[in-house]
C-alpha cells in the first residue's frame, strides 16, 4: 500500500522493505560495515510494531549509526499513543498514524511529500 501511495503521489522514491525488525537490524549492520549493496537511504519509513525487534529499537539504532544518524525517519504506525508520539519526536522522527480505511491510508503519499519537502529532500 505504501508503494501505491508513493506511485499515486509521483514521488521519485525506490522502496526497500525489511520484513521484520531483525532483518532491519541486519540491514543497518551491513550498511555500517560499508556493504555496497546496502546504501544509507534518504528516508526511513518505520513501523513501530515489528516482529522480533520493535520499531523504537530500530530508530535508536538508526540514530546511533554514524552513516545514517541524521536521515529523516517517518514513523508509520497504528498506535495513537501519546507516549509513542513523544518518543518518536524525542528520537527526531515524524509520525503518521495509519488510518483504518484504504482511502485514508493512501494519504500517506501526500504526508510523505510534505515530510520530504520539510526535510529539503524534494
Amino acid at each position: 500500500m505504501v508503494r501505491e501511495a508513493i506511485r499515486l503521489e509521483k514521488l521519485p522514491l525506490e522502496v526497500h522493505v525489511a520484513s521484520d525488525g531483525e532483518r532491519a537490524v541486519d540491514w543497518i549492520v551491513k550498511m555500517e560495515r560499508g556493504d555496497p549493496d546496502v546504501p544509507c537511504p534518504h528516508v526511513f519509513l518505520l513501523d513501530l510494531n515489528l516482529p522480533r525487534v520493535d520499531g523504537f529499537e530500530i530508530l535508536r539504532r538508526i540514530r546511533a549509526s554514524e552513516k545514517c544518524k541524521d536521515v529523516a525517519v517517518l514513523v508509520v504506525t497504528s498506535s495513537d499513543s501519546a507516549a509513542d508520539r513523544e518518543m518518536a519526536a524525542k528520537l527526531g522522527a515524524g509520525y503518521f498514524r495509519k488510518p483504518t480505511s484504504l482511502e485514508e491510508f493512501l494519504k500517506i503519499g501526500s504526508v510523505l511529500r510534505r515530510f520530504l519537502e520539510e526535510k529539503g529532500l524534494l
